[in-house]
């Protein structure tokens, strides 16, 4: 029996005139909500018939478990973790910049690019794993600096999956713009943390924000001449020195050619860092959590302007269960994206690891108190393969493990000698130790 997909396409909403009025072009011809798909599902003979597209999305595999949540008339089904979706891939841990904010200044290991060998190895093992959808070249290096990065994204889009990037953009010479185009890389994730010349520089010294905007003006002038559009974002870490700076965040996406903004607090791998964090209250009051069992207050849609601030001001700092129209605003804390979306890292080195928060050794400081964490591997692609290291018993419970985030809530805690490390937690789990991991705290986010 043939499977049938029914696709609607959404309106991207009202307030069409406003838009246009702001400067927005073609609104009218644009494609349904980003990241918003519809599907049908039909019943036959008691039996819910899944479009492929869908099956894909989900991870449906014989034997594969699916939670499904009722909320507020609404059904959420989460898709089977167990399925390997997205892979993101270091292609070097090496980079041409020394920005404030990275995590590589804590670092005591070596750095290095991947050997073609292994990505070589590990691209030949793709296509046993039905549900991979997207390739990531990112990590704490910059991309664009192995020599060979052109290649890796020719070899991932010949296999038919998308292929994205995460870059500086200092390196984005004609040559590089015209092989990513050449190439048909699919997204193209620019790190941007500053709207103007001096708090940019105060934050990535060296690189210099005009001469990333003359880069990115030469991409823009080519993207789409030949008919392929490559999209483009922008990741923005937010801090004291460059809060002012996020109110100008759509104007500098426009000037760019950026449809998504992704923001996200810095990574206090220093005291000084932390110092600059703008989430210390988040966490310690876990404000923006859902807090059951509490009053639930549903708002309107409501005016945002000096007569509402107040209000709204007070309402946003303490009411967890805040809603407008039933759509909650809270986000789930102790959640871990990455298991969620079903991903995987592979290092330059080629050690296979879960996430991004272990991909390396590196310092965090927190309360003023320093925290080690301990890199962690579940296996080494130069002599296993990633199909039996995904598969293995012991990363299948990793995943289950983590999914259910019974971990110690050491970022509300801050106090006792278990936050030192990632090795273990006053609940009793053993290395590696998720409890204090600000990605998973919905802190600290990456494309």
């Amino acid at each position: 029996m043939d499977k049938h997909k029914f696709a609607l396409n959404m309106p991207e909403g009202t307030g069409l005139m406003t838009y246009l009025g702001k400067g927005e072009k073609g609104l009218l011809g644009r494609s349904p909500v980003p990241g918003k798909s519809i599907y049908g599902l039909t019943v036959e003979e008691g039996r819910l018939v899944v479009p492929p597209e869908l099956e894909k999305k989900l991870g449906l595999t014989p034997g594969a478990c699916l939670e499904v949540t009722l909320d507020h008339g609404r059904v959420e089904i989460q898709p089977n973790i167990h399925s390997l979706n997205r892979l993101y891939i270091e292609p070097t841990s090496r980079c041409n910049l020394s920005c404030r904010t990275c995590i590589r200044n804590s670092w005591d290991e070596p750095t290095g690019d991947m050997d073609m060998e292994v990505f070589d190895r590990l691209v030949g093992q793709l296509p046993r794993f039905p549900h991979i959808e997207s390739v990531m070249f990112g990590g704490f290096g910059e991309p664009t600096a192995h020599r060979h990065i052109l290649d890796m994204i020719h070899a991932v889009k010949a296999l038919g999956l998308r292929a994205e990037i995460t870059t500086n953009a200092t390196l984005l010479d004609d040559r590089l713009i015209d092989g990513l185009l050449g190439e048909r890389l699919d997204t193209l994730w620019i790190s941007l943390d500053g709207t103007t010349e001096e708090s940019f520089n105060k934050v990535r010294p060296g690189a210099g924000l005009s001469r990333v905007l003359e880069n990115l003006d030469r991409l823009a002038q080519r993207n789409g001449r030949d008919g392929h559009v490559i999209d483009i974002g922008i990741a923005f870490v937010v801090m004291k020195t460059n809060l002012g700076d996020v109110k100008h965040l759509d104007r500098l996406a426009r000037s760019v050619g950026a449809r998504r903004i992704l923001v996200s607090h810095v990574l206090p791998y220093s005291e000084a860092m932390e110092k600059e964090m703008l989430c210390l209250q988040t966490l310690t009051l876990e404000t923006f959590t859902f807090a059951p069992g509490k009053t639930e207050l549903s708002l309107p849609r409501i005016d945002v302007n000096n007569t509402t601030k107040e209000t709204l001001f007070s309402l946003f700092q303490g009411f967890e269960n805040l809603t407008f129209m039933g759509n909650r605003i809270a986000v789930d804390a102790r959640r871990c994206r990455f298991i969620h979306d079903r991903s995987s890292f592979v290092r330059w080195d080629g050690q296979v690891s879960p996430c991004m928060g272990l991909l390396h050794s590196h310092k965090t400081y927190l309360y003023g108190l320093e925290r080690r964490v301990r890199s962690h591997s579940f296996g080494d692609l130069r002599t296993e393969d990633l199909f039996d290291i995904w598969n293995s018993k012991v990363y299948a419970d990793f995943r289950d493990k983590v999914k259910a985030f019974d971990y110690s809530p050491c970022h509300v805690c801050g106090g006792c000698s278990l936050l030192e490390t990632n090795e273990e937690d006053c609940y009793g789990n053993k290395f590696p130790a998720c409890g204090g991991c600000l990605w998973a705290q919905g802190i600290i986010q990456c494309p």
